[in-house]
């Protein structure tokens, strides 16, 4: 589609990876929030008042990167806001359930919840057991049990998990005691801790395959206002045990003309963090909503605590902007910048993005137009007119004549060319004499030649039928530069064409021959081989014996019979 293009997302959710990310933006704040949030596990929470000029600076993307590296050892609580501007006790509590009760990969069924009661009962029954409060056989085996793997041992749904069984079978004695261990630990009232326990337990007890598990644990936890703010801070107070717990407050627009409802978050945010001291809070708003909604109606102590931790996102600046463009199209946020006005779309992230969208539409637009009709100039003229002549107008060449069409056109005669060009008078020139003398016909006696080339083996001059050698199976040598060139180019098939037709025999036999060694005899005269008419015509020669043959009938035609 036209309108698919890299930078059509302009929002964010919170919790959801971020799509693209430039390290440099927001560098700073982002390793701010970091050293605020990576405290051991015992330290004092704080609360943090995220701030940006106006929308679309990238808080929602920090936040992301920030959940994402920490998710880990952190659990992110987002807080939305129902009806827009309302975060109260039973908003945040089905908040944070929501968080805990997400299915765990390739778990079958098994949530965040469930590792999370196993390790509070573990935790809470390793003092009972050290005591000796819990009797017990291995009380060594136990504890070391209990530290080392909490979730195995309290596993209520596998047949040889002996503790979780026990306490099962115990928990109406067992629970009571977990619970004012817990109550201890986190300075908690003993009511609120002990109703959690029950609930967790009920849920960590139930099939893992039961759908209504989750259900019957949001319907139960819910009983008013007061009761819920209890159970809130108890809750976030036994979560605060196992890890680090930020609640996150951000989209928060539909407080820009709530007042009343600003001072309701910031009381109950004061009120929160009193009770459950390891608690982390981000609050996250543009300098318009905490001018406009915030700021009017807190007294001086909500405001400090709102802004204990200040970070502020600043501006975009030159290289961040193309480092921005660039992490949606990968080497070409330079050029994408060009085509951007600044000064209208503004130094933000946001309004960044949507500028680029434009331009790179446009240029799509124009990339896809089709391209205009061009039209050839005239050519120019080859003179230059005189100062204060006018330059005529060059006019339109009329076209060639046709050619007429000759009919049975005469063909040309010598006599025509001769007298038109007569022809140059050459002298002769002597041809030069030739280097050797001619050959002359052999005698063919007293010395017998031997071949230049040698294509096989020389045979016995005393030839019959039956005393023939047999001759090599070599392939002839080619005598005309036609073969030679077929033979040797790369490009011809193996097997050699058929030889073309032999020329009437006017010339030396192809074999010349030289004397032969003086310890070799001549051989004597072979007899004249009559064949026998009686017997059967012998079978067909083969090509080497045709070869053969055709050599002794050349020598017997030139140089008579007699003549072996």
């Amino acid at each position: 589609m036209a309108s698919d293009h890299p930078f059509q997302l302009l929002f964010e959710t919170l919790g959801r990876p971020p799509v693209a990310h430039a390290e440099s933006v927001n560098r700073q704040a982002y390793e701010i929030l970091a050293d605020i949030l990576v405290v051991p596990l015992e330290k004092t929470g704080r609360c943090v008042l995220l701030r940006a000029p106006r929308a679309g600076h990238g808080k929602t993307h920090l936040l992301s990167r920030i959940l994402h590296q920490l998710g880990a050892s952190h659990e992110f609580i987002p807080l939305h806001a129902s009806c827009g501007s309302r975060i109260d006790a039973s908003s945040v509590i089905d908040d944070t359930l929501r968080r805990l009760v997400r299915q765990l990969p390739a778990g079958g069924g098994l949530t965040v919840l469930d590792l999370v009661t196993r390790r509070l009962f573990a935790s809470a029954l390793q003092p009972l057991v050290g005591s000796g409060e819990v009797p017990c056989q291995d009380r060594e085996g136990a504890l070391t049990a209990l530290r080392a793997r909490p979730i195995e041992t309290f596993d209520f749904h596998h047949p040889n998990a002996v503790t979780a069984h026990w306490a099962r079978e115990n928990f109406e004695v067992l629970g009571q005691r977990l619970s004012l261990e817990l109550a201890q630990r986190t300075d908690l009232p003993v009511s609120d801790v002990a109703f959690w326990v029950e609930v967790l337990f009920r849920f960590a007890a139930a099939p893992l395959d039961n759908p209504g598990r989750v259900r019957a644990l949001v319907d139960s936890v819910h009983a008013g206002p007061d009761v819920d703010m209890e159970r809130l801070e108890a809750l976030l107070g036994l979560l605060t045990l196992l890890m680090r717990v930020v609640l996150v407050a951000d989209d928060l627009e539909g407080f820009s003309s709530d007042e009343s409802s600003a001072l309701r978050l910031a009381a109950f945010l004061g009120s929160l963090r009193q009770s459950v001291e390891r608690l982390d809070v981000i609050l996250s708003l543009n300098q318009d909503i905490w001018q406009s909604a915030f700021v009017p109606r807190l007294s001086g102590g909500l405001a400090d605590r709102l802004s204990e931790v200040v970070v502020e996102l600043e501006p975009l600046t030159q290289t961040e902007m193309a480092a921005l463009l660039d992490s949606r199209v990968p080497g070409l946020g330079g050029r994408v910048l060009e085509r951007i006005d600044i000064g209208a779309a503004g130094t933000h992230a946001r309004g960044l993005i949507r500028a680029a969208g434009m331009a790179w539409l446009r240029a799509t637009a124009m990339d896809s137009a089709p391209a205009a009709a061009v039209t050839p100039s005239p050519p120019p003229t080859d003179f230059t007119p005189a100062p204060g002549v006018e330059k005529p107008l060059p006019q339109a060449s009329p076209p060639a004549p046709e050619p007429e069409p000759v009919v049975n056109p005469e063909p040309p005669r010598e006599e025509d060319f001769a007298a038109a060009w007569p022809a140059p008078a050459f002298e002769p020139v002597p041809l030069p004499e030739p280097i050797s003398p001619p050959l002359t016909e052999s005698p063919c006696q007293g010395e017998i030649p031997e071949p230049a080339v040698a294509a096989f083996e020389p045979v016995a001059w005393q030839v019959t039928p039956s005393d023939l050698p047999e001759a090599p199976s070599v392939e002839p040598f080619p005598e005309t530069p036609a073969e030679v060139a077929r033979i040797d180019s790369p490009f011809q098939p193996e097997t050699p064409s058929p030889p073309s037709p032999a020329e009437p025999f006017v010339k030396d036999p192809p074999f010349q021959f030289t004397r032969p060694p003086a310890e070799i005899p001549r051989p004597a005269p072979a007899p004249i081989f009559e064949p026998d008419p009686s017997q059967p015509p012998p079978p067909p020669p083969t090509k080497d014996t045709d070869r053969v043959d055709d050599l002794l009938r050349q020598f017997r035609e030139r140089y008579g019979r007699g003549s072996l």
